[in-house]
């Protein structure tokens, strides 16, 4: 995942420099109108009497600003196909190589704005303009990409959790491909360990090992695992075949060494589209797209934000009518395991006893599910306002503030508990290989009247074909499956 990040990243950053750009022209249009406006006096004054001794500088009144706004329009894409032509998505790059990449582009810029004035005969543009558009750009480029990056670098220190990152290869490429994403990735890239091969003599700067390639497997069961990268060659191939069937079951990210009979160019066009120097090839049965995926996260943040200001009186009204028919906590608390099997709190209004847990031994044998999941329909545990919020599904309220802060979604496999994932096959446990939801493909299908195998397949099915699509139109079955509470108990 980290490999589209950084190629979104880096597209991002071109949209974001034409957005500041645009800023700078917009300033300068502005402290240029006040310059041809100034009666003589303050400040401006005295840049126009400054610039009146300058003979190819005009600093009299600025004409049709209309025409202005328009060039501006127009200018737009010439500058994204500037910043693209001389490489100012280069993040890896430091600021000294970024200013003088931005220095060009900027020069590009102004060549492109003197051909197209020329070509078009825009006679309305002032010289005076375009000199303190060129130098506010240049600043402003500068100044927001070293506010941009180093605010990236400090949510890295400040983020906990990571992309997840196990290499297969305790030898020297290993070890620098390991090296690579820590220094050249704008995310936050935790390795957590080497897998040694056989016949390998191990590298000093391959730390912390992790065991052998084949107990990878229990590895990925053992602890949240994003992505695996194999970088060895032509060692026992049918060791590698099982361990990269192991990612492939679970949902694990995998990445492999290039074969060496591909061309020294091919190689390095992939190098440039992935924007590291190290040449891989990529099997993802996940997402890949993160366009969409930021879409997505929008619509979780903005839905969440919209969800709780619009229920937050019923959420009250629950809160009340639990305080006053039971002792206890308003909320219910539990860990449960999210995107690759990281653990997180869900939050639910309490709709049982306060010993729930302790008497859930006494009724296993009851259980009417199959499969690791435990569910009866007449639970004795159950208040009696909890029977009430679980039919209309008022329990699951609080998780838009899980939804808010990002660690569920409002569409995706629901989030089991960490003791149901102990019990997984290996196929199932590639559910956990997105973020979890509020809703799925399991809620408005029947939710308790399908068995576990089949809720399994149905989320599998999910993520194979997800789609924007997709999630509005669960969202959109999801009303009339809560009115009629379909499935629920």
């Amino acid at each position: 995942m980290w490999r589209q990040q950084s190629v979104f990243f880096r597209q991002a950053m071109v949209v974001y420099d034409v957005v500041v750009s645009a800023a700078a022209f917009l300033a300068a249009l502005f402290l240029r109108q006040r310059l041809g406006e100034d009666d003589g006096s303050g400040v401006f004054g005295m840049l126009s009497r400054a610039a009146s001794n300058v003979s190819f500088l005009d600093v009299g009144p600025l004409s049709e600003l209309d025409l202005y706004y328009q060039l501006l329009a127009g200018m737009l894409p010439l500058w994204g196909l500037a910043f693209y032509w001389s490489g100012t998505n280069d993040h890896r790059r430091s600021y000294r190589v970024m200013a003088l990449r931005f220095f060009r582009a900027v020069l590009v810029g102004l060549g492109l704005l003197i051909v197209a004035q020329f070509m078009f005969r825009l006679t309305f543009i002032s010289r005076s303009l375009v000199a303190m558009f060129a130098i506010l750009q240049f600043a402003a480029l500068l100044m927001g990409r070293v506010l941009l990056m180093e605010s990236v670098r400090m949510l890295r220190r400040r983020s906990d959790d990571g992309h997840r990152v196990v290499i297969v290869g305790a030898n020297d490429g290993g070890v620098a491909f390991a090296q690579s994403m820590q220094e050249q990735s704008p995310f936050n890239i935790k390795i957590l360990g080497f897998v040694s091969v056989p016949g390998e003599s191990g590298h000093p700067g391959a730390r912390p090992q992790l065991g052998h390639v084949g107990s990878l497997a229990s590895l990925l069961d053992r602890q949240p695992v994003d992505e695996v990268v194999f970088a060895v060659r032509g060692r026992q191939p049918e060791i590698l075949r099982d361990a990269m069937a192991s990612c492939e079951v679970r949902g694990v990210d995998v990445l492999v060494n290039l074969p060496p009979t591909v061309p020294s160019k091919g190689t390095m066009q992939i190098a440039n589209i992935s924007g590291f120097d190290y040449p891989l090839l990529n099997l993802r049965r996940t997402p890949t797209s993160e366009a969409r995926l930021a879409i997505k996260r929008i619509i979780d943040f903005t839905g969440a934000l919209v969800g709780i200001l619009l229920t937050g009186p019923i959420m009250l009204f629950v809160t009340i009518a639990i305080k006053i028919t039971d002792p206890g906590p308003v909320l219910f608390r539990q860990v449960r395991a999210g995107r690759n099997g990281r653990t997180f709190t869900m939050l639910k209004f309490r709709s049982m006893v306060m010993d729930a847990e302790k008497r859930k031994q006494e009724l296993m044998h009851l259980n009417e599910m199959d499969g690791p999941v435990f569910k009866i329909q007449r639970d004795p545990r159950i208040t009696a306002v909890g029977r009430f919020i679980r039919k209309t599904s008022l329990d699951e309220l609080p998780q838009l503030f899980n939804i808010f802060v990002g660690d569920m979604s409002l569409v995706g496999p629901r989030p089991p508990l960490p003791s149901e994932v102990d019990q997984y096959e290996p196929w199932q446990r590639r559910r956990l290989s997105v973020k979890p939801g509020l809703t799925g493909m399991w809620q408005v299908s029947g939710r308790n009247q399908i068995d576990f195998d089949e809720w399994m397949r149905m989320d599998l099915d999910y993520i194979d074909n997800w789609s924007l699509w997709l999630d509005i139109k669960i969202i959109l079955k999801t009303v009339p499956a809560v009115v009629l509470r379909s499935g629920a108990s």
